[in-house]
């Protein structure tokens, strides 16, 4: 079912990657099939993404409005990307799990880091890298993952991952820095 409906989908893709180049056209018919609601939208983008990505394992939820922007994409097995996700060149391990509004850049300086000659920053090469996300780690909601997360690792909702987590840790904030297991927060006293 997911073939028959992703099938104008993938026509506009290699139409566009003729006319546009593949990064365009990914990004131009990852908006369109991102729309599709319901089931039937997973298992369009589902075989979509198996055609036009690098790699998609199986059994893999692609949530309504959830774009990729470069082909190089390599999804795992029994991956879970929630709804309105951004994913950039990102290796995404086996049963990896990105809650809802989850960013996964392509590192932290696609656009350069500083002009020289006087150019705006916007004019710099683009340095695109690959985040790799470690089987079985989990993405809070509307975290901003910017370098590699280790196997089993957790991120808290919201957190911002600059530098790359180890494998097992769990961390949260801006930037991302790691919990204390031990840690239970005050409670505030009562007059």
């Amino acid at each position: 079912m997911g073939r028959l409906f992703a099938g104008p989908y993938l026509i506009g893709y290699h139409l566009g990657r003729g006319l546009l180049g593949a990064q365009r056209a990914l990004a131009m018919t990852s908006e369109s099939v991102a729309r599709v609601p319901g089931l039937i939208g997973v298992y369009t983008r589902q075989a979509f993404y198996r055609r036009t990505l690098a790699t998609v394992g199986r059994d893999v939820h692609f949530g309504f409005m959830s774009l990729f922007s470069r082909p190089e994409a390599i999804i795992g097995d029994r991956v879970y990307i929630g709804r309105f996700c951004i994913i950039g060149r990102a290796h995404i391990g086996d049963d990896v799990m990105l809650a809802d509004s989850v960013q996964v850049l392509s590192g932290r300086h696609q656009h350069g880091s500083d002009s020289h000659d006087g150019r705006p920053l916007r004019e710099n090469a683009h340095r695109y890298v690959k985040v790799t996300i470690g089987q079985g780690a989990w993405i809070g909601a509307g975290a901003i993952v910017m370098a590699d997360v280790g196997p089993r690792a957790v991120v808290g909702a919201g957190a911002v991952v600059v530098k790359p987590i180890p494998p097992g840790a769990k961390v949260a904030g801006v930037p991302a820095k790691p919990l204390n297991e031990n840690h239970t927060p005050k409670l505030a006293r009562s007059a």
